[in-house]
């Protein structure tokens, strides 16, 4: 049987009970939803800008708003109801698997309705009182804003050329030492010129604070000129070790 397709089955029953004995049972049976373990999202257009050619990709960050259902039209949620959109970096384990898929190389403007099997949703558990379990999921999609991410493993990047002299530039009091207070007003101020950029949809203080974290590396709440590096520079001398 395929979904949507009705039959009769006759069953020839012989217990005792309710059902009389030697009775023959008719059960008229309508397929509303059944999905295989190998079953992958389905994606589906409804509409697509002329000009769609930005399209979205891991780190980047999307705006859009759903109506979300199960196969036989039983609504779960809607972001309309709330009257604003839904948030997420894609792929960075914000969303089920399912919808990261389905929202992969979208443009702004697009519609689309993915159907997303248990297994890359809410899997047979479910969500208790909202979703439930071995539900496939029927998303209509619209996809509203896209800010564009790092590259991968980047969280704060530099728009055009770096000061040779960034250490100093840093070290406002000239103290040989840069305190994380120092650095964030630094690195807030080159985001605000234009100069740097954070990665979008994460909290701007906690990646700063990872940043002068990992400049760190000795761990006493200050960065000298020995420890402090580029990511750049980093990257080319574990290169270089290996």
């Amino acid at each position: 049987m395929s979904i949507n397709t009705k039959c009769t089955v006759f069953i020839f029953v012989e217990f005792t009970g309710k059902i009389p004995g030697s009775a023959v049972l008719v059960f008229d049976i309508l397929v509303v939803d059944f999905h295989n373990p190998d079953d992958s999202v389905s994606i589906t257009a409804q509409f697509k800008p002329s000009n769609c050619t930005v399209l979205s990709k891991k780190g980047d960050y999307l705006k859009y708003h759903y109506n979300a259902t199960l196969m036989d039209g039983t609504v779960l949620d809607s972001t309309h109801q709330y009257g604003k959109t839904y948030n997420i970096v894609l792929e960075s384990g914000q969303v089920v698997m399912g919808m990261d898929i389905g929202l992969r190389d979208m443009c702004v403007g697009e519609k689309r309705t993915v159907v997303i099997p248990p297994h890359l949703g809410y899997g047979e558990a479910g969500v208790e009182g909202e979703v439930p379990g071995s539900a496939v999921l029927v998303f209509e999609i619209e996809l509203l804003e896209l800010i564009p991410g790092l590259p991968d493993g980047y969280m704060f990047v530099w728009n055009g050329q770096v000061s040779k002299n960034l250490f100093e530039d840093i070290d406002k009091n000239s103290n040989k030492e840069i305190l994380l207070e120092e650095f964030a007003a630094y690195i807030k101020a080159q985001v605000s010129a234009g100069k740097g950029k954070l990665a979008p949809g994460f909290d701007a203080d906690k990646i700063i604070e990872n940043m002068y974290r990992n400049q760190d590396r000795n761990h006493d709440g200050k960065i000298t000129e020995a420890e402090f590096k580029l990511k750049d520079q980093e990257d080319k001398e574990r290169h270089d070790e290996l």
